[in-house]
């Protein structure tokens, strides 16, 4: 009998290691799935990421339905992305503080109250921007709890030798849903008596069911006992990382990666619209086949279970994003532009779902939440770093600014090839 057998009937158990030991541990693309808990908090993540497209899209429209301003827009993004900033540090400390069940929960309790309050303001025609910037900085703060409580559950209740496909698997999730929700959004608001009232409803509405899995799983460890405030837990996760080599790159390369290669996206419908001279029914199409390349590629790297594979893939994903941005620069239409965004897609949402089991695999349980907190708080700002990228851009053309992303990508993943190869510990994550 398998220790799955033994804890599967006390869902509150404290002991979460459910598969059988990695000799043993399922295989395949979508191995992670045959574990009973991972497949429960999947599904979870699979309707709350759903809810999150939709909601991209009723943003901007209710955005330009109250406004009709590009910088009222952005300031609503803004919202999102500083709630999210400063949120992430506490949320890392939280799951590993608290039971991450109760994280996952009160986070997605999170989406739902936020997301039912402005449909309903909405419905009644009481709807206001003020509303809009509050719902949206409501979202971040709960992303920033959500996110490290998640995959540290990941973590909890999936083998080491299982965790690549599984990262893989929720990015894939990810990346489907940032094709289909945004799409089904846009269908819903032109649908008669739905608008951006509705899919705020419905949205609402998903992410409270994505709450009934999660409560089948177990509390989750709490892994501290001390009453030590948030903030000097948060610095004993910094030196944890950085006493550990090997650990220190992996973050380190993602947190800098991040900074000067992700805002690609960002810049999107600027490319789109400059560049390309396409109107706005282009921006889905090309954001589509970000996505696209993305699924494509966590579906191959779901596939992957050696370490030494894991690594070498690390830095091609890397050397891909970089290049990806690269031909992005010199791309001279949308309809290139495709398989280009396809080829960069892939590499960028790889690199993240690689990175983040790579850094599981390299820490301890007790700092799972807290690294990836430090991870996540490189992508919220990914959206800082697009203020000076665009200043870049002005004085230099936006072909250019490419170009310089490019190379500083190039720089920094060559940087930390040549830091692991001169280190110390290059055996196999076992």
């Amino acid at each position: 009998m398998t220790t799955a057998d033994n804890t599967d009937s006390d869902p509150d158990s404290a002991t979460t290691a459910e598969a059988a030991p990695s000799g043993t541990a399922p295989s395949g693309t979508f191995a992670a799935l045959a574990i009973p808990r991972f497949r429960l908090l999947w599904t979870s993540g699979a309707i709350a990421f759903l809810a999150v497209g939709m909601q991209m899209t009723a943003r901007a429209w209710l955005a330009i339905e109250l406004t009709d301003s590009n910088s009222a827009y952005a300031v609503v993004i803004l919202a999102f992305g500083v709630g999210m900033l400063f949120s992430i540090p506490f949320g890392g400390v939280a799951a590993d503080r608290f039971a991450k069940r109760t994280v996952v929960v009160c986070a997605h309790m999170g989406l739902t109250v936020s997301s039912l309050w402005l449909g309903a303001m909405a419905l009644a025609g009481l709807e206001a921007y003020w509303m809009l910037v509050v719902v949206s900085a409501m979202h971040g703060v709960s992303f920033a709890f959500m996110g490290p409580a998640r995959v540290a559950f990941t973590g909890e209740i999936v083998p080491r030798a299982v965790l690549p496909n599984a990262v893989s698997l929720t990015q894939l999730t990810v990346a489907a849903t940032q094709i289909v929700g945004p799409s089904l959004a846009g269908f819903l608001i032109a649908a008669p008596g739905m608008g951006t009232a509705g899919v705020y409803l419905i949205t609402g509405g998903l992410t409270l069911v994505s709450i009934v899995p999660v409560l089948r799983l177990p509390a989750g460890r709490s892994t501290r006992t001390d009453h030590r405030s948030p903030l000097a837990e948060l610095g004993d996760g910094l030196r944890y990382v950085r006493a550990d080599r090997e650990l220190a790159i992996v973050v380190g390369s993602t947190v800098f990666l991040v900074l000067v290669a992700m805002p690609y996206a960002t810049f999107l419908p600027k490319v789109a619209e400059e560049l390309f001279d396409v109107g706005p029914g282009w921006i889905g199409v090309l954001y589509g086949a970000n996505s696209v390349g993305g699924a494509i590629a966590t579906l191959y790297t779901a596939r992957v279970s050696s370490a030494d594979r894991v690594r070498q893939l690390r830095i091609l994903c890397g050397y891909t994003m970089a290049s990806g941005i690269a031909l992005l620069a010199v791309t001279p239409n949308a309809l290139v532009a495709l398989p280009v965004l396809v080829f960069l897609g892939g590499g960028a949402l790889a690199f993240q779902a690689l990175n983040s089991s790579t850094a599981l695999m390299l820490s301890e349980p007790a700092y799972h939440g807290r690294i990836q907190s430090l991870i996540m708080v490189a992508f919220s700002g990914s959206s800082l770093a697009s203020t000076p990228l665009g200043a870049l851009a002005d004085a230099i053309g936006l072909r250019q600014m490419h170009l310089f992303m490019a190379v500083a990508a190039g720089v920094v993943v060559t940087a930390a090839m040549v830091l692991e190869r001169s280190g110390g510990r290059q055996q196999a994550l076992t």
